[in-house]
């Protein structure tokens, strides 16, 4: 089910154990060649083919396209939410779920700037609601990294901007890809510290944005991309569906 195609009264008639596929991305720079809405187009689809191959068992909200991106913010384009907006902002949309008495969430994160503020956002959700109200669940939007290492060309040409993205890209707004400016980019080893973390921004990271080679993207492999992803989300959904944690 598409949340956004049904009416309200259509909607109230779901089964209330129908997993609610919450689907979080980014609007952020994409290096030279992307559109900034990247990873949002990319969720988009893999919510609407895991609707089509499992229709009954999901009800897919729109994608939550403000993410955050305060490692991009200086590349124009890029529109970020603040850690405390995005934890905020994903706990109103549970909350209007659960109080139309939905038991089962599930965000599908295509963003890897959003994964700190999803794991707070399940101590949070874990913290507010008893067991039996609810249960909530995060996964990303990529399969396993062996389906996806048989498509690609590359090792690590995935990354931001890289053979995987423009792939699925290609496969999707072919006319959006600007493959005249195709150029492989990688974070600088230089920011790395052995043993010691950091958070460092794309600029200071990259040449112009990009972590990955995107010149071995094509079409096909972003069709192959979109097929082994929405087959693993749909499974995902299905096992949560199926779930019964609490008895």
């Amino acid at each position: 089910m598409i949340l956004a195609e049904m009416t309200s009264p259509e909607i109230a008639a779901l089964p209330r154990d129908i997993v609610v596929l919450i689907p979080v991305a980014a609007c952020e720079q994409h290096s030279l060649h992307l559109p900034v809405y990247t990873d949002s187009m990319v969720a988009e689809q893999i919510g609407r083919r895991v609707h089509e191959q499992i229709p009954d068992d999901v009800l897919v909200l729109p994608v939550q396209w403000l993410g955050y991106s305060q490692h991009h913010v200086r590349y124009p384009g890029t529109v970020s939410a603040t850690s405390e907006t995005y934890l905020l902002m994903l706990m109103d949309m549970v909350v209007s779920m659960v109080n139309h008495g939905f038991t089962k969430i599930l965000f599908l994160n295509s963003h890897g700037g959003n994964n700190a503020g999803l794991s707070v956002l399940l101590q949070r959700l874990m913290e507010r609601y008893q067991e039996e109200e609810a249960e909530f669940y995060t996964r990303g939007a990529w399969a396993a990294v062996d389906k996806m290492e048989e498509i690609r060309d590359r090792h690590r040409g995935s990354g931001h901007a890289g053979e995987t993205e423009t792939s699925m890209i290609l496969a999707l707004r072919p006319e959006l890809v600007h493959t005249d400016l195709l150029d492989p980019d990688r974070e600088d080893p230089r920011t790395k510290v052995e043993g010691a973390g950091s958070y460092l921004r794309f600029d200071q990271l990259t040449a112009h944005g990009g972590n990955g080679d995107p010149t071995t993207a094509t079409a096909e492999k972003g069709q192959c991309f979109f097929e082994v992803c929405s087959k693993e989300v749909a499974e995902t959904v299905v096992a949560v569906r199926a779930a019964r944690p609490f008895g």
